[in-house]
């Protein structure tokens, strides 16, 4: 009895090593398919097969380690925010062939996850973002001329191709920000910029020499303008010395001038500069005084007048 009990215990040892070999054996080759991590910024789902061949998506999960069963899929996506530049070949309203290349931005919405897996994939960059972006973006340059869209309407073209894309009308799955938590949202697009039009070299040029020469009248109207205002000024200049001239005029007697003469003669008398002083110049009798430039060393004097001395006799 002992011994068939310990040969049973001696084969069940055998099977429970080569079950827990096998085991580590199928874990090592597996470990990709069983052990999953979601890094930080992402989330994740899980697809797997219910019996009777239902299938379903267990999701959004949360960053951190996953164990799931081998035969079941683990797919996970960037929730941060993403930028992409694409190049779009783009038609005028004028008939006009050009490149336009534009540069947007945006997240995944992480409640959106799950139904972005199962409706678009991992390639919705591809498959959708590029294609309904370039879709509405040609419309809406149909509806521009070539030389509005180089020069003034570049932030309307922007505008109105975002407006378009995030639509609740059209309904893609993609939301601007302030409707991110409206149903059916999986991408939210943050902004759109056009970062370059490649027109034609001519093109690009005869629009270059319209603007120069549209910056040039601008510049002669302003210094037609200019001249107009000082014209203006001047005239007002003009009016006032006249009408202070007729204010002041009547008030200016000749004594006044008199008064005002000899003040002046004073003043000039008292200064250190020699000077010639010439009396009875005028019908006023106001002295008339001449600088020499000559300056008056202190200590030493001059006189007023200088000395008159006699020619000489033949």
């Amino acid at each position: 009895m002992k011994d068939t009990l310990r040969r049973v215990l001696h084969r069940l040892k055998f099977s429970l090593v080569f079950a827990l070999l096998i085991g580590a054996f199928l874990s090592v080759v597996l470990w990709d398919r069983i052990v999953h991590i979601t890094p930080v910024g992402h989330a994740s789902v899980e697809w797997y097969s219910l019996f009777g061949g239902a299938r379903a998506t267990r999701g959004p999960l949360d960053e951190g380690l996953h164990v799931i069963w081998p035969w079941n899929r683990f797919y996970t996506y960037d929730l941060r925010l993403q930028n992409h530049q694409e190049s779009y070949a783009v038609v005028s309203q004028d008939g006009l062939h050009f490149d336009m290349d534009l540069n947007f931005r945006w997240h995944v919405q992480r409640e959106g996850v799950p139904t972005l897996n199962q409706q678009i994939g991992q390639d919705y960059l591809q498959r959708l973002l590029i294609p309904e972006i370039g879709s509405v973006l040609r419309r809406v340059v149909a509806s521009f001329p070539a030389e509005a869209l180089y020069t003034s309407d570049r932030n309307l073209v922007q505008q109105r191709v975002f407006d378009e894309v995030t639509a609740e009308s059209h309904p893609n799955g993609v939301a601007a920000p302030d409707a991110s938590n409206s149903n059916g949202t999986t991408l939210v697009l943050s902004d759109i910029l056009i970062t370059r039009i490649d027109l034609p070299e001519n093109i690009q040029q005869a629009i270059e020499r319209k603007l120069t020469e549209a910056e040039l009248v601008k510049e002669y109207a302003f210094r037609v303008q200019r001249e107009e205002l000082e014209s203006e000024r001047k005239a007002v200049e003009a009016e006032g010395i006249r009408l202070f001239q007729q204010t002041v005029a009547p008030a200016i007697t000749d004594s006044y001038l008199k008064w005002r003469g000899i003040e002046a003669t004073l003043a000039l008398a008292q200064s250190e500069n020699a000077k010639v002083v010439v009396i009875g110049n005028s019908e006023a009798g106001l002295p008339l005084i001449l600088d020499t430039g000559e300056t008056q060393t202190p200590g030493t004097s001059q006189p007023l007048i200088p000395d008159l001395q006699e020619a000489p006799s033949n």
